[in-house]
C-alpha cells in the first residue's frame, strides 16, 4: 500500500503567530521536527509539504521533502484539511492509481513519536481499517457522566451520550480514548466514498497522555518543549 504522508502548515495563526515556524527543540522549527519525523517513515517521495507561505516552504525544502504552494484561499482560518488534501489529490493523483491511503501529520502535535507513525503504517497494510488515529486513553471525564441538552418548545430535556452505560458502576465502564490530532490515515476509497479523513472502521494508535500536546498557545508550546526536553534527557540517560 502506497501512502501520501501530507504535512499541512500556512503562515497565519491568532492564537501563536508564526508558530509553525517557531523552535521547539535545539534550533528545531515546528514544522522541520514533523518532516524529520515523516522521513524516517516514509519515503522522500511520498511525503509533500502544502503551504502558502514562503519562509515555511523554504524549511521544509531545506529538509529534503517536497512542496506544493496552496492558494490563498485554501490559507484561511476557516480552510479544512479535508480541502488541502482535496488540492493535493487533484495535483498527485487525481484518478487515484499511485496512492491507496492519505496521512496528516499535525506540525502542532509534535509529541508522537516515529514508533507511532510506524505503527499507524503497519495497522493501515493490514487491511483492517478503513481509518487509522492516534488518540489517547482519558479519565477526566467519562461519556457516561455525559448529556446532551436538547431544547424543545416547552422545557430543555438532557439526553445521555452513553445511555448504555449511564448506571454502571465506576469500574465498570469501559475504557474511552480521545484523539490527540497527531496521526490521521485514511484510505483513499473511504475518503473518496464519505470525505471524511477518519472513520468507518477506525483503528487507534494509543500514545500516553503527555504526548498529546496539540500547540495553540504560548503555554502549549513551552509544555510540549519541556516534555520533550525531558525525553531527550531520558533516553541519553
Amino acid at each position: 500500500m502506497r501512502i501520501l504522508c501530507v504535512i499541512p502548515v500556512r503562515g497565519g495563526s491568532k492564537g501563536l503567530p508564526r508558530k509553525n515556524a517557531l523552535e521547539i527543540v535545539d534550533g528545531v522549527s515546528l514544522l522541520e521536527w514533523t518532516a524529520r519525523q515523516a522521513l524516517e517513515c516514509y519515503p522522500v517521495e511520498d511525503i509533500i509539504v502544502s503551504t502558502e507561505d514562503d519562509e515555511l516552504a523554504r524549511i521544509a525544502e531545506s529538509c529534503g521533502v517536497s512542496v506544493v504552494r496552496r492558494p490563498t484561499e485554501l490559507a484561511q482560518d476557516s480552510t479544512t484539511t479535508a480541502a488541502v488534501v482535496d488540492n493535493l489529490l487533484s495535483v498527485f493523483d487525481p484518478e487515484a492509481i499511485h496512492f491507496d491511503a492519505v496521512a496528516i501529520l499535525q506540525v502542532t502535535s509534535p509529541l508522537r513519536e516515529p514508533d507511532d507513525i510506524r505503527r499507524s503504517i503497519e495497522m493501515m497494510n493490514s487491511g483492517a481499517y478503513d481509518s487509522v488515529v492516534s488518540a489517547y486513553m482519558t479519565t477526566t471525564c467519562h461519556p457516561a457522566k455525559l448529556y446532551f441538552l436538547e431544547d424543545n418548545k416547552e422545557m430543555p430535556v438532557a439526553r445521555p451520550v452513553a445511555p448504555e452505560h449511564e448506571f454502571a458502576r465506576r469500574q465498570d465502564l469501559p475504557q474511552v480514548f480521545r484523539r490527540n490530532g497527531a496521526i490521521f490515515l485514511v484510505t483513499r476509497d473511504h475518503y473518496a466514498r464519505t470525505g471524511r479523513l477518519w472513520g468507518g472502521r477506525t483503528g487507534l494508535v494509543v500514545m500516553p497522555e503527555n504526548h498529546s500536546v496539540d500547540i495553540d498557545t504560548a503555554a502549549d508550546l513551552n509544555r510540549a518543549r519541556e516534555i520533550l526536553t525531558q525525553l531527550n534527557t531520558e533516553a541519553r540517560q
